[in-house]
């Protein structure tokens, strides 16, 4: 797609253009909720679509938004993976009152730790889409004295 047919749908926008001719909308649907969409191109025209889930200063919230995109991930494509952080055996027995964390909460515990530390953590479906490749981002970013954090699920197009 190109640009003009990405910004002819107008019920998502409107659209604001960034310096290098890229796009972005608040208003695109993700899992039937308004987020900031961002859509990047290159010579043969639409090459990546990102979700941004969060952007912003805590990462508390960021978490949230990790888990959200892993929960996500599974239920549209399946078994996700987590290259960065490798989630072992657990020790013992679950509570029995049903109190334990559940995956998703462990791994975005564990992703915030990663992202503080390395300063980024990705997941990606292990079947994925033949015609394109999806994969999730949570990463910090140094912003005028600031440690922002973002979360993105991306969509890329095959070569």
């Amino acid at each position: 797609m190109s640009k003009s047919e990405v910004s002819s749908f107008s019920e998502f926008g409107p659209y604001r253009t960034f310096s290098n001719g890229d796009i972005e909308t608040f208003a695109g649907i993700y899992d039937g909720k308004k987020e900031n969409v961002q859509f990047f191109f290159d010579a043969r025209g639409l090459r990546r679509i990102g979700v941004y889930l969060y952007e912003g200063l805590d990462i508390q919230e960021a978490r949230v938004a990790w888990r959200r995109a892993y929960e996500s991930l599974v239920r549209n494509y399946g078994e996700v993976e987590t290259p960065d952080i490798r989630m072992g055996e657990r020790i013992g027995s679950p509570p029995a009152d049903g109190s334990a964390p559940s995956e998703a909460e462990i791994l975005s515990l564990a992703a915030a730790v990663n992202v503080d530390v390395v300063g980024k953590t990705q997941m990606a479906p292990i079947v994925q889409p033949k015609d394109m490749f999806v994969f999730s981002s949570f990463w910090r970013h140094q912003v005028q004295g600031k440690r922002f954090f973002y979360v993105t699920i991306n969509i890329d197009r095959r070569p």
